[in-house]
């Protein structure tokens, strides 16, 4: 193995601690998730990950508080994240792959996230029918619908 890639390996196992902050971003992290506060903008985001399946919302303060580095566990958490508002989902698993961008403007507000894009993305029209079937994204759909 070269040097060179003996220290891309090093690199790839640094961890940065649960609880940090870069400039005006404060983030917290778990296992299967990972959460900042910008406070420039006031705005609480999260991802949420988990074999195949990878999750953008914004949250709010409180769960944003309740988010807890240490003594939480992966499922604990992702139940408090999946309360805010869905903004994206990437999904690769044995049916197949694919992404579903529920707010368009996903990327600006979570410029921080390490985004993981699997495949084809729904055209929005898709989108919307996915969002008018699923009960739990129902607060998407004003949101869509006054985008129009």
């Amino acid at each position: 193995m070269s040097k060179e890639s003996k220290d891309k390996k090093k690199e790839k196992h640094i961890r940065l601690p649960a609880e940090y902050t870069e400039g005006t971003l404060c983030f917290k992290s778990g296992p299967g998730w990972k959460a900042c506060y910008d406070s420039e903008r006031k705005l609480y985001t999260a991802e949420a990950y988990l074999a195949g399946y990878y999750d953008l919302y914004e949250i709010n303060k409180e769960i944003f508080g309740k988010l807890k580095t240490k003594g939480m566990t992966r499922r604990e958490a992702h139940e408090l994240i999946i309360t805010g508002r869905h903004l994206y989902k990437s999904v690769s698993d044995k049916g197949g792959s694919y992404d579903i961008v529920l707010d368009e403007n996903y990327a600006s507000l979570c410029p921080w996230a390490d985004l993981q894009k699997t495949g084809e993305t729904w055209e929005p029209e898709l989108t919307d029918l996915a969002v008018a079937i699923f009960d739990s994204e129902k607060s998407n759909r004003t949101q869509r619908l006054n985008k129009q």
